[in-house]
C-alpha cells in the first residue's frame, strides 16, 4: 500500500488538504454534513454522522483527509481498505467552497492509499461533478436504482424457514461470504452497524443481511439468488414499520432485489452509480452499504 506522507500536505491555490487527526472530527463532521444536506442542529443527527466520520478515523487513519482553507476545514475524504479491496467512504466539500479545486485534492490523496494491484469501489450519488471526478480517475460507472417507500404488508410472505435473527452472531463466520460476494470481509462494519441498533439475518454459510432502524435495508451479501431473496424478504419485514425504507445502489445484475422491491410497492427511481477500478469480485447478488460498500 502506498500512501501520501503525512508530513507533507497537499496544496492547490491556497487549499490544503493533510492527514486527518482525532481532533478534527466535529468540524470534519460539519464540513461533510453540510455536503450532504444532514441537519448537525438536530442532535441525533449529528451524533450519528460524528459516529460515521469517527468509524474510518479509528479504522483507518492513514485513509482519512481534510482540506482546509485559511485553516478552517472545508472538506473530508476517508477511504478503507480491506485486505485488497479498496473503498471510498467519503468524498465531500462544504457548498460554499465547491468547485475550488479541493474535491480534486482530496481525491489524490485518498487514491494514494489504495493498495497496489487491488480493487476499488465507490457508492456515488447523482452529483453530475462526482460522477466526472470518478471518470477521470479510471472508475467504470454502473448506473444504479434505488427503491423507496412505505412496505405493503400484504405482500410480505410467511417467515421462511432457516433465517435466524441474531444481533450477537460470530460476525468473523461471515467473512468467507463477504470475500466470496465483495472481494474483502465486512467484519469491522458490521459490528459498527450493531453498535448503532442495526439488526443481523443470517441463512448461516449462504448470506446475511442488515437492516437500519432509521433506513431499511443496510446491506445483504449472499452466495446464490435463492438466498438474496429469501434474507431481503426477511429485511423487509423487519422494517416495515418504517414510513420509508430504502433500498439502494441496484445495478443491473440484481434484478432479483428489483422484482421484490416493487412487488413490495416499493417505487423505483434512478440513483447515482457504483463506481469500480480494477478486476473486482462478482458483486453478486449484493446490495451494498452505502457508507463502506
Amino acid at each position: 500500500m502506498t500512501e501520501a506522507p503525512a508530513s507533507r500536505p497537499a496544496e492547490s491555490g491556497d487549499v490544503v488538504v493533510r492527514r486527518a487527526e482525532n481532533g478534527d472530527l466535529a468540524a470534519a463532521a460539519r464540513a461533510s454534513g453540510a455536503a450532504f444536506g444532514v441537519d448537525l442542529e438536530v442532535e441525533a443527527h449529528r451524533r450519528r454522522w460524528e459516529e460515521r466520520v469517527g468509524h474510518l478515523l479509528a479504522t483507518d487513519p492513514g485513509g482519512c483527509f481534510v482540506a482546509e482553507r485559511s485553516g478552517r476545514i472545508i472538506g473530508v475524504a476517508q477511504a478503507l481498505v480491506r485486505e485488497r479491496l479498496w473503498v471510498l467512504s467519503l468524498l465531500a466539500v462544504d457548498p460554499s467552497e465547491q468547485s475550488g479545486g479541493a474535491g480534486r485534492v482530496l481525491m489524490e490523496r485518498v487514491l494514494a492509499y489504495a493498495p497496489s494491484g487491488g480493487s476499488a469501489l465507490i457508492m456515488s450519488s447523482n452529483d453530475p461533478r462526482a460522477l466526472r471526478l470518478y471518470a477521470r480517475y479510471g472508475f467504470e460507472l454502473r448506473p444504479t436504482f434505488q427503491a423507496a417507500g412505505a412496505v405493503d404488508r400484504r405482500a410480505l410472505p410467511a417467515a421462511a424457514a432457516g433465517v435466524v435473527d441474531d444481533d450477537q452472531g460470530d460476525l468473523e463466520a461471515l467473512a468467507a461470504i463477504s470475500r466470496d460476494v465483495r472481494g474483502a470481509p465486512h467484519t469491522a462494519e458490521l459490528a459498527f452497524a450493531l453498535r448503532r441498533g442495526g439488526r443481523l439475518l443470517q441463512l448461516p454459510g449462504r448470506g446475511f443481511a442488515v437492516t437500519a432502524p432509521d433506513r431499511g435495508v443496510w446491506l445483504l451479501v449472499a452466495r446464490e439468488e435463492e438466498a438474496a431473496e429469501t434474507l431481503l424478504w426477511s429485511a423487509l419485514a423487519c422494517v416495515a414499520d418504517l414510513p420509508v425504507t430504502a433500498v439502494r445502489w441496484l445495478d443491473v445484475r440484481q434484478q432479483w432485489a428489483i422484482r421484490i422491491a416493487l412487488r413490495a410497492g416499493l417505487s423505483l427511481s434512478a440513483h447515482g452509480a457504483i463506481a469500480t477500478r480494477g478486476v473486482t469480485a462478482p458483486l453478486h447478488p449484493f446490495i451494498p452499504s452505502a457508507p463502506f460498500a
